[in-house]
């Protein structure tokens, strides 16, 4: 009968070495994902958010609602503020590399930091219709942006951005399928936008609008086919309206506008990028206001 291979014996310790231990995150046979990790769910109370601005925005606007912290090493310098709050309130802090980090965010264009926070708070219809009807200090009535069927996130967040950049009250969003909503990809587009233009989610735009226009603000919708121009400085309180660029306004939608303009262009190109309008139009609307 074949005998087993006699195995050798342990190698005994050296006297004074340390015992062998698992390599640690970031060196050599480590793995990011082996440190101590808090979990962070992901729904109602919680969502990711990714980009230094937006990261720095949310600090400066609600530094409350910031639950954890995940960065790389390079980033750590332009979060300065934002990890020594996280310190001071003894957040959940965890440097990562730059792979397992685009893991956790879902995207590569993270730019060195994911934060878990707390939602947005969004606006009812009811505060809303109160906050553009509102002027304190010598300021106008407000005005505010809506989207109908803009389904690239990229376009929304580059909206949010040129809407805080010019002082726009609110964003009105419809919960529809064709309509992108704040995902964390927008909010790193718009460039910590998000946390200084409110949002208001309606059920469906148009009935939203109806409302608005019925008491008392005048919503102006965009159409590449209008034959009035952008004109004098529009009234305020108003909505202006922005939809898709393959489809437009949604007949619905379009009824409910109080009027109809267009940007006047060459001819050779049929309509703008939607991002590109909504930075004209809001230059125009900011125009008129320095005029009232």
């Amino acid at each position: 009968m074949a005998r087993s291979p006699r195995r050798p014996p342990p190698r005994a310790a050296t006297p004074g070495a340390r015992p062998l231990r698992p390599p640690r995150p970031g060196e050599p046979g480590g793995d990011d994902e082996a440190a101590p990790r808090r979990p962070a769910p992901q729904g109602p109370e919680s969502q990711r958010l990714y980009g230094i601005a937006a990261a720095l925005a949310v600090l400066a606007r609600r530094p409350q609602a910031i639950l954890a912290v995940d960065h790389t090493r390079d980033a750590a310098a332009a979060l300065a503020p934002l990890l020594a709050h996280a310190a001071t309130r003894k957040l959940p802090v965890q440097e990562r590399s730059a792979e397992v980090l685009a893991r956790l965010a879902g995207a590569l264009h993270h730019e060195g930091v994911c934060l878990t926070v707390k939602p947005l708070p969004l606006l009812s219809l009811r505060a809303l219709t109160e906050h553009l009807h509102a002027g304190a200090g010598g300021r106008p009535a407000g005005a505010a942006l809506a989207l109908d069927g803009v389904g690239n996130p990229h376009n929304l967040g580059a909206i949010l951005r040129s809407a805080a950049y010019f002082g726009v009250r609110a964003l009105i969003l419809a919960d529809d399928d064709r309509q992108a909503q704040l995902t964390p990809a927008a909010m790193r587009i718009a460039e910590g936008g998000a946390e200084h233009v409110p949002i208001a989610r309606v059920p469906s735009l148009a009935p939203a609008l109806r409302h608005l226009r019925d008491s008392g603000v005048t919503i102006i919708g965009t159409d590449a086919r209008a034959g009035a121009a952008l004109g004098p400085a529009w009234p305020r309180p108003c909505v202006v309206v922005l939809g898709s660029e393959r489809h437009g306004m949604a007949p619905a939608v379009r009824a409910a506008c109080s009027q109809l303009v267009a940007i006047p262009g060459a001819g050779v190109i049929d309509s703008l990028n939607v991002s590109v309008a909504a930075g004209i139009l809001l230059a125009h609307l900011a125009q008129g206001a320095t005029r009232a």
